[in-house]
């Protein structure tokens, strides 16, 4: 802000208010959807990482503007599903072992993912689990639990003959306080965002007390695993090709694959669902710029002037001077414009009339 009398307004202590925090909840796909109605993968990748993960696009191949949104991946503790490689290692154990390591507290001394349904105590040890790792550059900080719902169909017909499975996490049900911890764990469980836990939308069971829970949401990490026993359990009545998983030992069963046309398979008037929100946690500094009567009432415009004497266009502003305010500019100590902030409109000003106008910097 200028005037002819004073360029500069110091801002004194009582008008800032600096690293003020805030969390805000954003779709997490790309182009700001909230959910994912149709899944693409890669024919190119399927001869590179195809044993080991599939990545997911929002858009077919020949978009160039489509981006990764997650990955899928399967795996299993003895490394059945998949072929031995010439170091005798298997893709299936490679993802069981990265993705205990990554999300389990106690890797070092646990062996398998415990899918404990009901937190009883009982141990439900899980052989194989299927993986979504959703993109970094679309999640950014966490996921937002209470927020996401993921639906899983048979490969038959078009969903009213094959079963569907409706995930989400039990973020708004749970009791137990550890899941406010640092690094958050939930229960997923079968019901969605509109309706709440344990809507089951399947003509199977919601969930086998035998296998223990659908699996375990971690925010922070952008991670949903899945119990393989309860999920492939839950989905019954599909195509040969497309049930899961096939656990046949040195052979490659593509099971993420089949798992991908699972989440894609044609159902409820879409090929694919998948809702999701972000949550990040900004920081944010209030500046509220005080405008007295007697200040920035007149203009440095090149239209205020006219003639080569540099006389007022509007005579009037002799004895009443107005100028409309439509920028404020943030200093430092060194005169260095460091912020721009605009107005939504300009703001009309004379020595008739004050003005606060509150800049917001989020970063």
């Amino acid at each position: 802000m200028s005037s002819i009398d004073n360029f500069f307004t110091l801002l004194d202590t009582e008008d800032k208010r600096t690293n003020i925090p805030s969390t805000i909840s954003s779709p997490v796909w790309s182009g700001g959807t909230a959910t994912l109605q149709a899944f693409f993968t890669s024919s190119v990748q399927s001869a590179s990482s195809g044993d080991y993960y599939y990545d997911v696009y929002d858009k077919v191949s020949t978009d160039s503007t489509r981006e990764v949104q997650f990955a899928v991946s399967y795996g299993h503790y003895e490394g059945s599903g998949s072929k031995s490689t010439s170091a005798g290692n298997n893709p299936t154990k490679a993802i069981y072992r990265q993705f205990r390591n990554i999300c389990l507290k106690n890797a070092e001394s646990t062996t398998k993912f415990n899918f404990n349904a009901n937190g009883d105590g009982t141990t439900y040890q899980a052989n194989d689990i299927f993986v979504i790792s959703v993109n970094r550059a679309r999640y950014r900080e966490k996921m937002d639990p209470g927020n996401w719902e993921l639906r899983i169909a048979s490969g038959s017909g078009s969903g009213s003959s094959g079963a569907i499975l409706s995930l989400i996490d039990d973020s708004n049900a749970t009791s137990d306080s550890s899941v406010k911890a640092s690094q958050r764990v939930f229960n997923i469980v079968s019901g969605s965002i509109e309706n709440g836990v344990t809507e089951i939308k399947t003509t199977a069971v919601a969930q086998s007390a035998t296998n223990g829970s659908f699996g375990y949401f971690y925010p922070e990490l952008g991670i949903i695993v899945l119990n393989g026993e309860a999920v492939s359990g839950s989905i019954i009545g599909g195509d040969v090709d497309n049930v899961f998983p096939l656990r046949t030992s040195d052979v490659d069963c593509d099971n993420a694959g089949r798992f991908f046309r699972c989440l894609s398979h044609p159902h409820e008037g879409h090929n694919g669902y998948f809702q999701a929100r972000r949550e990040e946690q900004i920081k944010s500094s209030h500046y509220f710029c005080r405008i007295r009567s007697n200040e920035y009432n007149w203009s440095q415009n090149p239209t205020y002037y006219s003639g080569s004497a540099g006389e007022l266009t509007n005579t009037t502003f002799v004895t009443d001077p107005k100028s409309y305010i439509t920028t404020v500019g943030l200093y430092n100590d060194n005169n260095e414009l460091l912020a721009v902030a605009k107005l939504s409109q300009p703001l009309l000003k004379s020595r008739d009339r004050e003005a606060v106008i509150k800049v917001r910097l989020d970063f």
